[in-house]
Formats: structure tokens, C-alpha cells, sequence
């Protein structure tokens, strides 16, 4: 339907079956020829950008948001009952496609990606209103694997499975690990410092309105502890979001998020060290490169 269809338009930056698809060269380099990958491995690059688009559909129905990748969002141009609908679709056909893979184990490696997403906005909803913001830091980080990262860590390790090397599927996790947070601490760092023209969304702090605290903010509120009382009520009074966003602009936030960024991506050029040397490997270190120096 157009509802489904709709966000697709946008384009995006597929960052996600990019990654998987390189990966799936990688693992195959020297055997099928590094320019060969299979059919599934190219189908479980599209399911993970199936899953992608669907979980921002449901997404901008729980944040109430009216733009996604410079286009009104399928909840503004129709209304939440139908981009449930229209994002409950996009997940049908993902497993649809995931069903006819004929591997089990490929199969169970990708569901577990849908369980991940709706356990990380349970976590998410449920982390509005913390016991102490000294549990939020291990909160945020969990809660960024399983909305983030998992998605891309279990499609690495798929077409790892799903090649001429699948014992490369430990390294292939763990970089998409690695990769995966790396690149949502870069997007929550761009909340504060970039345009809404360069995000194709809501920036200037939008988190916040949301009530979420993300990694600037935690660090800022180590050198502003006025941050903490504002965190535990989720930014819900009068002038928080608006005076958490100025402290974090005052505070070493920012840069201290972008060098656990740095941390991450150091750790997935190190999880490459057992894939076979080709120019997909170096694409995927080139990846690293990319997620930190991005703009949008």
C-alpha cells in the first residue's frame, strides 16, 4: 500500500544492507570470488532494511513525529492507526522473505532482531523514569544494542553464517556490535550539534522533548548534577529541555560521546583482523570512518 511505501521514497542512506552486504563479500572473498554473494545472502540484506524502515514507522508513531528523512511521516499524512498498519506490514513481508530462506538457524539468528526492537522500547519506555541516574548510563547502552545495533550485528552474522566462512560469525557480531552502537552515539551526538536541513528530522534537542537522556546528557550531568533531577522526571518541567540542552552545550558531553564513538569503532577495525584481507574488508574499516565523520 502507499502507507507502506511511502517512507521508502525518502531514500535513506542503507547504511544497513551496505554493511551487511559487504560483509557478505568479505566472508566470501577467496572462495566464491570477492565480487559473489549468494541469494541469501543478498535477501537477509534486504530484510534488515525491511526491518530498519518498519521499526522507524512505529517509531515515529511512539515519538509523535511529524518528519522522517525530510518527508512527513506516515502517521502525519495519515493518521497512527494506519502507520501501525502500514509498519506491521513491512514486518510481514520481512518475514515472509526470512521464511523462505530455508535455513533454520539463519531464521532463528533473524528473529531475534524483532524481539530485540520491542524489548529496547520496552526498556526505553520504562527508563523514562530511572531508580538513579547512576543506573542510566548501563541502561542507555543496553537499550541502544537492542534498537540499534542488534539489528545490524545478527544481519553480519547471518550472511557470516550464510557463507563459504561461517566461522567468521563471531567476528562478523561483534563488528556489527561494535559498528552499531558506534553509529547511534554519533546520531544522539548530532542531536545537539546538528541541523534539522542536515538530520532530515527534529534536531536541536529532540531527544529531550521526548524525555530521553542519551549519552551527552549523562556526561554532562557529571560536571551539571542539576541535569539529574531533570533526568529522573524525564524533562517534564517547565524549561528542562531547554536549559539540559544548554548545559550539555556548556559541558564536555558532546566530545566525550563522540570518543566513546572513537572506542567503538576501534573495537570493530579489531574484530575485522580475522576476515580475509580483500577490498571489502577495507570498506568495511572505511565504514568506521564514516558513522564518526557523518553529518546526518
Amino acid at each position: 500500500s502507499s502507507s507502506a511505501t511511502h517512507l521508502f521514497k525518502g531514500g535513506g542512506k542503507y547504511f544497513r544492507p551496505t554493511c551487511v552486504t559487504l560483509m557478505g563479500h568479505c566472508c566470501n572473498h577467496g572462495n566464491h570470488g570477492a565480487q559473489s554473494i549468494s541469494s541469501n545472502q543478498r535477501q537477509i540484506a534486504l530484510i534488515s532494511e525491511l526491518i530498519h524502515v518498519a521499526s522507524l514507522v512505529h517509531d515515529d508513531v511512539l515519538d509523535s513525529a511529524y518528519t522522517r528523512r525530510s518527508l512527513v511521516t506516515v502517521n502525519a499524512l495519515y493518521n497512527e492507526r494506519v502507520a501501525i498498519l502500514a509498519g506491521d506490514f513491512i514486518i510481514a513481508r520481512a518475514t515472509s522473505k526470512l521464511s523462505q530462506l530455508g535455513c533454520p538457524e539463519t531464521i532463528t539468528i533473524l528473529s531475534s532482531v524483532i524481539r530485540d526492537l520491542i524489548k529496547g522500547e520496552i526498556l526505553q519506555l520504562h527508563s523514562s523514569s530511572p531508580s538513579s541516574p547512576a543506573d542510566m548510563f548501563g541502561v542507555y547502552l543496553e537499550k541502544t544494542y537492542l534498537k540499534t545495533a542488534s539489528l545490524i550485528s545478527h544481519s553480519c552474522q547471518a550472511v557470516a553464517l550464510n557463507s563459504s566462512r561461517p566461522n567468521l560469525q563471531k567476528s562478523a557480531f561483534s563488528y556489527g556490535k561494535n559498528l552499531g552502537i558506534a553509529f547511534q552515539l554519533v546520531d544522539d551526538m548530532l542531536d545537539f550539534v546538528a541541523s534539522s536541513a542536515d538530520m532530515g528530522k527534529a534536531a536541536s534537542g529532540s531527544d529531550l522533548k521526548l524525555g530521553l537522556a542519551t549519552a551527552p546528557v549523562l556526561y554532562a550531568a557529571r560536571e551539571f548534577p542539576q541535569l539529574n533531577d531533570m533526568i529522573l522526571r524525564g524533562f517534564s518541567g517547565e524549561g528542562d529541555a531547554e536549559e539540559a540542552f544548554h548545559l550539555v552545550g556548556r559541558s564536555e558531553g558532546v566530545e566525550l560521546t563522540r570518543q566513546l564513538a572513537e572506542r567503538y569503532c576501534a573495537g570493530a577495525i579489531r574484530d575485522l583482523e580475522d576476515m580475509p584481507e580483500c577490498e571489502e574488508r577495507d570498506a568495511l574499516s572505511s565504514l568506521c570512518d564514516l558513522v564518526l565523520n557523518r553529518t546526518n
